[in-house]
């Protein structure tokens, strides 16, 4: 389901839209997905099985752990050389002439126990464990080179869009998310707006694939809570329509310098109109010596839905972004709070309170 929800749904998707004109989710990131899958794929010409032989790592590190296993599969008596089992066998861990079987690749899937017509496979108990073919040298420059590529590749993958990693309204907190999520991809298929998109390295390589808000794509529509309603296992939890409409998911910053009645001196307040919430205002600023309405952004009241970043109408990166500053990760108790409420109901008193006011 994941494989179809992230790589083949939404290509097949793009090409509906292109022939149909209708609309589905589009994945910024589902190339990588695709392109994992085809590669995948495309080593199974090479031998059966090549993946999960060669190069999968949990693979290999079960292969080391069987070695120590109590209990095995192993040649009972001397066979006839038919050498069947091996044939038949998936990981081609029997080798019939040696009358041998590398318990490191048997998957115990007990076809070579039924199918010898000899009966000269057993499975018993064998309480020596078998070596480790693995050089000393080697084992330690894995281990060194991987302690070291560890902190590195977290650090430059997870800083570089750290403060832009949006989660869906009512994520829980990001460890317990990321131990929790079990990137079905459900949320993003079914998020009305194509704004959840899966994560590749942004939220570092435990976040791989879980869901992020890219308010660019799309903003998290006020009356929808669908994908908390679909999550599985609680990663994103099942809030009311009204209290997922006070989970503060970040908060809304203009770019002057990109804005277009901040910097050109024109008006806009399609970021005014755009927001269900009316954290942003449009107030007469005075600019050398010109007098125009430009937006405020009140993070007292924004909740980071990023529409207004969606509907910015610059091109490019949009001249008011999103980003996780007042995010609130909750895994459980209310969201709704007086002072929210408070706020909600006086807005029109807002900008009259001094700034320490609610605090």
């Amino acid at each position: 389901e994941r494989t179809l929800t992230l790589s083949l749904h939404p290509i097949a998707n793009y090409f509906m839209n292109t022939i149909f004109y209708t609309t589905g989710p589009i994945y910024t990131e589902n190339i990588f997905a695709l392109l994992g899958l085809g590669i995948i794929l495309l080593l199974g010409w090479f031998g059966t099985r090549y993946w999960c032989s060669n190069l999968c790592p949990l693979g290999g590190l079960i292969a080391m752990v069987s070695k120590f296993s109590l209990f095995r599969f192993s040649f009972a008596v001397r066979c006839n050389e038919c050498s069947l089992c091996e044939k038949i066998c998936p990981t081609r861990a029997i080798d019939a002439p040696q009358n041998k079987i590398d318990k490191g690749e048997c998957i115990s899937c007990l076809r070579c126990l039924y199918e010898c017509s000899h009966h000269s496979i057993a499975y018993r108990l064998r309480p020596t464990a078998q070596s480790i073919d693995l050089p000393k040298r080697y084992f330690i420059r894995t281990l060194i080179a991987s302690a070291a590529l560890a902190p590195l590749t977290h650090n430059f993958l997870f800083q570089r869009l750290r403060d832009r990693l949006i989660r869906p309204p009512g994520a829980i907190p990001e460890p317990d998310f990321l131990n929790v999520c079990i990137r079905c991809g459900k949320c993003m298929k079914i998020c009305p707006t194509n704004g959840l998109q899966p994560c590749v390295f942004e939220a570092g390589m435990n976040g791989l694939w879980t869901p992020r808000l890219i308010p660019r794509i799309g903003g998290c529509e006020k009356n929808c809570n669908l994908c908390g309603q679909i999550c599985p296992t609680g990663a994103i939890r099942k809030l009311k329509l009204e209290e997922k409409t006070y989970v503060c998911i970040g908060t809304a910053v203009i770019d002057q310098s990109r804005c277009i009645a901040w910097e050109q001196n024109k008006v806009c307040l399609i970021c005014d109109e755009a927001c269900p919430f009316n954290a942003i205002s449009s107030l007469n600023e005075t600019i050398l010596g010109e007098t125009l309405l430009r937006p405020f952004v009140d993070d007292r009241i924004c909740t980071g839905c990023g529409l207004c970043e969606t509907l910015c109408p610059i091109d490019g990166p949009a001249a008011i972004q999103i980003f996780s500053i007042n995010q609130e990760r909750k895994k459980t108790g209310s969201y709704i709070t007086p002072e929210k409420a408070w706020l909600r109901v006086h807005k029109e008193y807002i900008d009259d309170l001094p700034s320490g006011f609610i605090e």
